[in-house]
């Protein structure tokens, strides 16, 4: 079978990378593939993927977790079919709200805009509809007439940017042009949700003709896909939501009572005291039935209470919020734990889910899957957690492409985050080590914490300065400005699991030196002692499963920012003793050199002064 590959030459391992991935395709198989960072994965699975597709006339989705790593996967297919002329096409494909044209929608969230688009389709309002779909079968015509256009010069792919802005000049609605482009696409790039949220998935598909059993899916990032699953299936409440349906409820002349009293009252009343606690679906079914009202009722009169709002006002509703999330609240009791809980003020009530498998088992359907990362360890419990089909699954690990003498890892004794060290003294200490590690660092330095707490209490001690800086919430937009003042110089600063720490690539060097403070653990709540008993029942891994193994793969995803390239040379501090601990330390490789010091400086700027590596001698305190 031919193999489509854009380059030249295959990167060192990345043959067989490939040719593993092409052989379990062909055989229906799911493969499980720990790559490290630099091995080439994008390329090794779509050159796989796109060469039995053809063969066997099947489609390939490429899922991610994040718009911004969309790019990639486009790049790679324009590359195939510029070499190879297949008559390959791929789309971007993004959701409703990412493509939204009309200024009139503009500042809604997405339940707001969703709402506002369906009933200005309903009523034949929407002209960017009209001129993509059409309203009737004239309108049909023009529109189908106006889409040839667009494909006769799309060529193997195209952005989903490029295709807004051209909706922008032709008054188009870009999203039903790219709903139409998937129906004619190979290959469709898109979002975890696509494919793994059952209530979009099934219209997805009916929209865009395609079919699971006939589909390669190829999933990215994929030590990601059950914690973004169980976030996207989860669901919250607040004080704050409360207070806002209540004036929005006000501001349509309607009555809700004291909502907000009522639900800080019933909030007070059930914890007795304390932070937090497990609540059942009965508890908060009958704070609805004060209203004199039933979850089904209650669900009606925020829907009718949120559309009345948008409509009104066009600005997003909390109603609408409300209704989706009483919708939620029953149902689901094995796989999911309520909690109710006080923090600075206010309540919260939410209903989390701790099994993922009930959406990804949907792997099983396809004809094959590969699901990759440079941190797909241990790879039974990704398997098992997402509930894939064991006779179907091949696992595989792969050595790292990079030179053993162009990385160093230090981890540094002295310093930890764990809770009962934190304070000034050893937030002091650890941004004194920062400023230590960027002084010795010949380029650009980029520090990932555990969380933002740590990272706000750390941050005010650092004295270096140029520092760009990951903040809660950052839209994409924000998110490429920080990237594009980062490469310009200065330090990149981030969360581990954050958008900067995760699937962004660094391609020209820009990062020389990772610092990577702390172990990025969950804090030990009534939610992760929940996961941790759930995969204690179902699997026996409890502890290793819902707690320890997410928390450090953090750390090893962070570690792989810096190197993309055979060429590249990094530094990698890990500035937690617990790195050095057995049970943390099973993400180093043992192919490479691990320094144990009180004074990682020293380390980093011995490693970066030595220009030649093969006269290379870096002397440690320890060494592992």
């Amino acid at each position: 079978m031919a193999l489509y590959f854009r380059h030249d030459s295959p990167r060192p391992g990345q043959k067989e990378l490939m040719e593993d991935m092409q052989r379990a395709i062909n055989y229906r198989q799911i493969i499980l593939a720990h790559a490290p960072t630099g091995s080439g994965k994008t390329d090794a699975a779509l050159s796989a993927a796109v060469s039995v597709a053809i063969e066997q006339d099947l489609d390939i989705f490429f899922l991610t977790s994040k718009i911004s790593q969309h790019k990639i996967a486009l790049d790679v297919v324009r590359g195939i079919e510029e070499k190879h002329h297949l008559g390959l096409r791929a789309v971007d494909m993004v959701g409703r709200t990412h493509c939204c044209i009309d200024d009139s929608l503009r500042g809604m969230d997405s339940e707001g805009l969703l709402s506002a688009c369906i009933k200005k389709r309903q009523n034949a309002e929407c002209v960017f509809f009209k001129n993509a779909r059409g309203y009737n079968r004239r309108e049909e015509m023009k529109a189908e007439e106006r889409f040839r256009g667009l494909l006769e010069g799309y060529g193997s792919g195209k952005s989903h940017h490029e295709l807004i802005e051209r909706g922008r000049s032709e008054m188009s609605c870009p999203y039903e042009w790219l709903l139409k482009l998937a129906a004619v696409s190979r290959v469709v790039v898109a979002d975890y949700h696509h494919i793994f949220m059952p209530h979009i998935r099934d219209i997805f598909l009916q929209k865009i003709k395609k079919r699971m059993e006939k589909s390669i899916i190829i999933v990215d990032e994929a030590h990601n896909l059950a914690p973004r699953v169980r976030s996207s299936l989860s669901r919250n409440a607040s004080t704050l939501l409360f207070s806002r349906v209540g004036k929005e409820m006000k501001s349509l002349g309607l009555d809700a009572g004291p909502l907000e009293e009522e639900f800080r009252a019933w909030s007070q009343d059930a914890l007795t005291g304390a932070k937090e606690r497990v609540v059942s679906p009965e508890d908060f079914t009958g704070f609805i039935g004060r209203f004199g009202l039933s979850i089904e009722e209650a669900v009606q009169r925020a829907e009718d209470a949120g559309n009345a709002y948008v409509e009104k006002t066009g600005r997003k509703s909390a109603c609408l919020r409300l209704a989706r999330f009483l919708m939620d609240w029953e149902g689901g009791d094995a796989g999911c734990v309520r909690i109710l809980r006080r923090e600075h003020g206010h309540y919260f009530l939410s209903k989390r889910m701790l099994d993922p498998s009930s959406a990804t088992r949907i792997l099983n359907d396809c004809a094959a899957s590969i699901l990759m990362s440079g941190t797909m360890i241990p790879m039974e419990m990704h398997r098992d957690v997402l509930g894939l089909d064991k006779e179907r699954s091949v696992m595989k690990a792969y050595p790292s492409p990079f030179a053993s003498s162009n990385i160093v890892n230090v981890i540094a004794e002295g310093l930890t985050t764990r809770y009962t060290r934190r304070g000034m003294d050893e937030y002091s200490a650890i941004a004194a080590k920062i400023d230590a590690i960027i002084s010795r660092t010949p380029g650009g330095t980029a520090v990932f914490f555990p969380s933002y707490e740590v990272m706000d209490s750390v941050l005010p001690l650092v004295l270096s300065r140029n520092l760009h800086i990951q903040r809660p919430g950052m839209k994409p937009g924000d998110i490429r400005k920080v990237l594009r003042d980062f490469r310009s110089g200065g330090v990149l600063v981030g969360v581990q699991g954050g958008s900067l720490s995760e699937g962004v690539d660094y391609p020209e060097g820009e990062i020389k030196t990772v610092i990577i403070v702390g172990v990025a653990l969950e804090e030990m709540g009534l939610e992760s002692r929940a996961l941790i008993d759930y995969y204690d029942a179902k699997f026996g891994r409890g502890w290793d499963y819902g707690y320890l193994y997410p928390g450090t793969i953090k750390a090893l995803q962070a570690a792989g920012r810096a190197r993309r390239k055979e060429s590249d040379r990094v530094a990698v501090v890990y500035m937690d003793e617990r790195f050095k601990w057995n049970k943390y330390n099973w993400i180093l490789s043992r192919d490479e050199r691990a320094v144990v010091t009180g004074s990682p400086e020293e380390a980093v700027g011995e490693f970066w002064e030595c220009e030649d590596a093969a006269d290379r001698e870096i002397r440690p305190e320890k060494t592992r």
